[in-house]
């Protein structure tokens, strides 16, 4: 069976999982369909490795911000304390 573009966009993530399941109870895969899932979860775990690292050098950015302004009112505290 196989739905219209616009049909298979309107399905909800559980209805694709629901189909894909009954689907696969009647059909022989071969090894694309492993490797392509091996794929898709690389994938996955690169993406999510970007986010945390995103995350991360967002944070250092905003540390290196906040000890550049520090050191710029240090800097000049001094000139004028002098």
């Amino acid at each position: 069976m196989s739905y219209s573009i616009e049909k298979l966009r309107s399905l909800s993530d559980e209805e694709l999982i629901a189909q894909h399941d009954h689907q696969a109870t009647m059909t022989s895969v071969g090894v694309n369909y492993y490797l392509d899932e091996l794929d898709r979860r690389s994938r996955e775990r690169a993406v999510q490795a970007s986010d945390r690292l995103a995350r991360r050098s967002f944070m250092v950015g905003i540390a290196s911000t906040v000890l550049s302004v520090i050191a710029t009112v240090a800097a000049v505290l001094a000139l004028f304390l002098r």
